[in-house]
């Protein structure tokens, strides 16, 4: 019942953003893609694997629908769906060997696969522009509609992030997401007791690049500009900071963490200060909150309680 209350209060919350202006519409839009970046990732994290190389799908799914629409006048829905099964494909290609691998080794393949997806838009100039940027990206056209206004496409991202969460919540609570966290806390005992490892863990890691696929194809629609180095190695980084920092221990965590830093480090986004933010706030919450910020109301309560119990109670009077 408190859960229910929590998610009306936020979805309440989220609708009532385009009555603040335009910013602010730009600012949470891009909250919801960092919340549905950051979520999808934890089915990766899940099975144990350090995924850093997240913003490649999104950088697949965010050129493949930009194209599609721009160069063949495909609707919003065709073009989403085709960037989310490219990503999907393309994760599906190199997870096959690189899921093989474990620990800080697989972080390294994911590391350079990112790299190599930049390279690539950066240098197929004839189809993506390469660092020149791809613009004239059309505006999102859903059921035959264009959607012009910024509070119209807000709250299509409202719906995406709403779908992918249940989605990916669902697929969690289910059987599948408890083999998921079985994989990474035990792999060994799991594939004992008959778990296919690999085949699962390509599963979650192919569910992730689908929703990346989601986040960055809604990112190259609102925008209407991409730049290859937008999708580099920093974008992954903040990604995986975003499950960290929110807490790793429940669904909700990625969301918290994404939601968090994303508001706190607008002042500072595209400097270098912020990636100074974002490594202190990572410093702060492994020394403070280990579990992440949702342990937070946790800690809060114990510290009242112990103070509670520490007071000197008064002598009774003679």
């Amino acid at each position: 019942m408190r859960s229910a209350i929590i998610v009306v209060v936020v979805a309440a919350l989220a609708l009532l953003v385009p009555l603040l202006g335009d910013y602010y519409i730009h600012v949470f839009a891009l909250v919801l893609i960092n919340i549905i970046l950051a979520a999808s990732l934890r089915p990766s994290l899940n099975c144990g694997q350090l995924n850093i190389g997240h913003s490649a799908f999104m950088c697949v799914g965010a050129y493949t629908s930009a194209l599609l629409a721009k160069h063949g006048a495909l609707p919003f829905e065709l073009t989403l769906l085709a960037g989310a099964l490219l990503a999907t494909v393309v994760g599906l290609i190199v997870g096959y060997p690189a899921l093989r691998l474990r620990g800080v080794y697989f972080a390294m393949v994911t590391v350079a696969f990112v790299e190599v997806i930049r390279l690539i838009a950066a240098i197929w100039v004839p189809l993506t522009r390469g660092n020149s940027g791809l613009s004239g990206i059309p505006k999102p056209k859903l059921l035959g509609m264009t959607l012009v206004s910024k509070s119209s496409q807000y709250y299509l991202a409202v719906g995406l992030t709403a779908i992918a969460l249940f989605v990916l919540w669902r697929l969690e609570r289910s059987r599948l997401g408890l083999t998921w966290r079985s994989i990474g806390l035990a792999d060994n005992l799991a594939q004992s007791l008959g778990v296919n490892i690999a085949a699962h863990k390509l599963l979650a890691f192919a569910v992730g690049c689908f929703f990346a696929g989601v986040a960055g194809a809604f990112y190259a629609h609102f925008i209407r500009f991409l730049f290859p180095p937008e999708f580099g190695f920093l974008v992954a980084t903040n990604i995986l900071v975003y499950n960290f920092v929110g807490g790793r221990g429940h669904f909700v965590g990625p969301i918290v963490g994404a939601t968090f830093l994303s508001l706190l480090s607008e002042p500072f986004r595209g400097s270098a200060y912020e990636t100074i933010f974002f490594s202190i706030a990572m410093l702060l919450t492994i020394l403070f909150l280990p579990g992440g910020l949702i342990t937070l109301p946790g800690k809060l309560a114990e510290l009242k309680s112990w103070r509670a119990t520490a007071a000197p109670t008064p002598s009774p009077a003679a």
